[in-house]
């Protein structure tokens, strides 16, 4: 690490101002402890001017205001960029993210050689916890690296949801960090909690939806009721005194000032402005408030200096402690950037410089503005305050470090990648092009999002058509490849579904959503080869998702132990371990080992039972397993539960028929039936009646249902070809 002369002064200034707080009795802020309990407490995406300890008046927070009653609240407090990720590493890192290296959401690790806090402080005789509430925070990220406990339980990246919006429930999240709080009453321990729900899709849960006709509030409000239990918890079990407890975000919200509704795009106030408060130990300095503007990399130096913790000799760090700031303290320029419009559209990154009141904006078409006179900024002045525009923009370069674009991927995978012809003719940037800006894009944006809502609204045909026509102008946009392949499939198009992924990758190799789609859409093609070579490539990158992938692509050609060694490391690797737990059960049962198969299923209940996502047939089988064993009862039971928590799939009621005859109900049996149809009108539910009832040895009723369906879909193959197969098996002994 580099010193300066003014950063000896500072730390000269720090160190003399510290003692005299030390000395003068209300005003101490005590001294350093290695026993200080430390709770971070991270709220994504909220902005500070939507908080009443800010001025807010159209949202309740009780438990933040009681909090910042009893705490030091930073007035002007900034993020260096409005991306998930690489914020919240910029605050467990103390570095800026040119220097810690994530610059967005996706395709990007931390490095084993950047510090973190958390390291830090376990080194130093602390017991280290995390939950989280995104995707975009699972540990693949690196940033669990340090942390004895990392809950990120977090449903997984699926084929029909986006990347930005896979979370969970603040109260789910606290509740899974519980039992670890629970056991550091007696060592000194560091909770980190992140919780995402003024997050979009702004869906607040009773009594805030029906509270808040603003839903992004009516989430913030919510939140602060998670914030309140946990407070709770932290005083019963005698912590909360004694405890460093900081509030505050990693980002905040555009909600349309400038044209945009959520973050990432600008840099404006709105999107880097943030909460930021302080408790001290014994609630010193309470009431407190500070004007002078700091960043979130200060974070870091000021827990590492409240617990006595070593500061790490690697790494340039621009932060000093918070608590410097308390008699004012001298203003620094605050810088943010974001590469998220040239990274996912192929348009101009932007950066930005805050010193005081001025925010210049370095873009195509740079802009400057008064956050004093115009807090809005509503009003560019580059052209009227020539002084304050040369300044700021020389001021600026050095903070500029040029990022690549992301790919994740070690040169063993890009070979692999382009022996598969996803060479990267079309890199979408590089340094020194010449980019749109942003600003002149915003209507394009809007498309992309009108896209994305026709697709989230089950309006496939107008998604498709937006989709298209964006991407005829700009097909650098990569995005926009793999809603194109998500849409294609939900129209029932897999082969054109792999195209459009496919197409994508030759743009952007490496594209982690877009190598899985072409991996899961070849599996449900029969293509083994295309998926097993595509998941391979993904390993490195989410070995969870691609484990479990080559387990299925390994099942389906009969290598049994190929496929369970695969499935084996998916439950190591893996956030949601079902599907790995379901596919070993179906190993086992295919090798007469019922008892084991079942003991599987027992441990794929329980996890599913904390996970956000439901496992469509996990119930099913494990009632198949059950009626094998001769535990009718049970199976039965477990039937009807997925019947209740899938009542869209045909299968579990088809079981429970079964299930029913062998018992002699008979008529309970024929009601099912009838309801079986009616919960599921498709052409496939026919089939799956029909053959049930073959398999009863019921051939009338089985040519009954199969007419049924044909006489309702006639153009469905499957039906078309139902009666003579019904016939054929007719011919065969029967098993009774």
């Amino acid at each position: 690490m580099t010193w300066s002369c003014s950063t000896a002064r500072r730390l000269a200034v720090s160190l003399l101002f510290g003692l005299i707080l030390t000395a003068c009795g209300r005003f101490s802020i005590g001294k350093p402890s290695r026993s200080t309990p430390v709770i971070l407490i991270s709220i994504d995406t909220l902005r500070s001017d939507h908080l009443p300890a800010y001025g807010y008046k159209a949202v309740e927070t009780p438990n933040i205001d009681a909090l910042r009653a009893e705490s030091i609240l930073y007035a002007k407090a900034y993020s260096h960029v409005p991306l998930t990720l690489p914020s919240h590493l910029s605050i467990l890192t103390g570095m800026l993210p040119a220097d810690h290296g994530v610059r967005d959401n996706v395709g990007y690790r931390l490095a084993d050689s950047v510090p973190t806090l958390q390291e830090l402080l376990k080194k130093n005789g602390y017991s280290t916890g995390a939950a989280v509430s995104a995707f975009v925070l699972r540990h693949e990220t690196g940033i669990a690296r340090g942390f004895d406990f990392f809950d990120d339980d977090v449903k997984p990246l699926n084929g029909e949801n986006v990347i930005g919006r896979v979370q969970r429930d603040g109260g789910d999240t606290l509740k899974a960090a519980r039992s670890w709080l629970d056991a550091q009453k007696t060592r000194p321990f560091f909770f980190f909690l992140h919780l995402y729900d003024p997050h979009t899709p702004y869906t607040p849960p009773e009594p805030y939806l029906s509270r808040y006709q603003n839903r992004y509030d009516g989430e913030i409000a919510y939140a602060d009721s998670v914030v309140g239990d946990l407070i709770a918890d932290l005083k019963q079990q005698g912590v909360y005194d004694d405890a460093l407890i900081i509030l505050l975000s990693d980002h905040g919200e555009g909600l349309s000032e400038h044209g945009e509704e959520e973050h990432g795009l600008f840099l404006y106030r709105e999107a880097l402005q943030i909460p930021l408060i302080v408790k001290l130990p014994q609630q010193r300095m309470k009431g407190a408030t500070v004007a002078t503007p700091v960043q979130l990399v200060d974070v870091f130096p000021t827990i590492l200096d409240r617990t006595a913790t070593p500061v790490p000799s690697t790494g340039h760090r621009v932060g000093q402690s918070l608590l410097t700031f308390l008699d004012g303290g001298a203003v620094r320029p605050i810088y943010s950037e974001t590469y998220y419009p040239r990274f996912h559209f192929g348009w101009s990154d932007l950066h930005s410089l805050i010193d005081g009141d001025d925010h210049y904006i370095r873009a195509p078409k740079p802009e400057l503005y008064n956050l004093a006179s115009d807090p809005g900024e509503k009003k560019n002045t580059i052209d009227e305050n020539r002084r304050a525009n040369v300044r700021l923009r020389a001021a600026i370069e050095p903070f500029v470090k040029e990022a690549e674009t992301p790919v994740n991927i070690d040169p063993e995978e890009a070979k692999k990648l382009a022996a598969l012809g996803y060479v990267g003719s079309t890199v979408p940037t590089k340094s020194g092009d010449v980019l749109p800006d942003p600003k002149n894009q915003i209507g394009v944006f809007h498309d992309i999002r009108l896209a994305y809502t026709y697709y989230r609204n089950g309006n496939e045909p107008e998604a498709l058509k937006v989709t298209e026509r964006l991407l005829a102008s700009n097909g650098q946009i990569t995005d926009l490849w793999d809603l194109k392949s998500k849409i294609l499939v939900k129209m029932g198009d897999n082969r054109a579904a792999m195209e459009a992924s496919k197409e994508g990758l030759r743009r952007v190799p490496g594209a982690i959503s877009l190598l899985f789609e072409v991996a899961n859409l070849a599996l449900t093609m029969g293509d083994l080869d295309t998926a097993q070579q595509h998941a391979e490539i993904a390993v490195k990158i989410e070995p969870g998702q691609a484990h479990d992938i080559l387990s299925r692509v390994w099942e389906r050609r009969k290598d049994m132990a190929k496929a369970e060694a695969e499935a084996k490391l998916a439950v190591a690797t893996t956030h949601d371990p079902t599907d790995a737990l379901m596919m070993l059960s179906r190993i086992e049962k295919s090798r007469g080992n019922m008892q084991q198969a079942l003991n599987y299923l027992d441990k794929a209940v329980i996890t599913n039972g904390r996970s956000t996502e439901k496992h469509p047939g996990l119930h099913a089988a494990r009632g198949d397993l059950l009626a094998r064993l001769n535990r009718n009862e049970e199976a039965e039971q477990e039937f009807r539960t997925e019947i209740q928590l899938n009542p869209g799939v045909p299968d579990a009621y088809a079981s429970l028929v079964m299930l029913l005859a062998t018992e002699n109900r008979l008529d309970e049996a024929k009601n099912l039936i009838f309801e079986m149809v009616k919960a599921v009108p498709k052409p496939h539910t026919y089939t799956v009646v029909a053959e049930t009832l073959t398999a009863m040895g019921d051939d009338p009723g089985a040519l009954y249902w199969a007419y049924q369906g044909q006489h309702l879909f006639p153009q469905d193959a499957e039906l078309r070809r139902l009666p003579q197969h019904v016939r054929e098996a007719g011919m065969q002994p029967k098993r009774r």
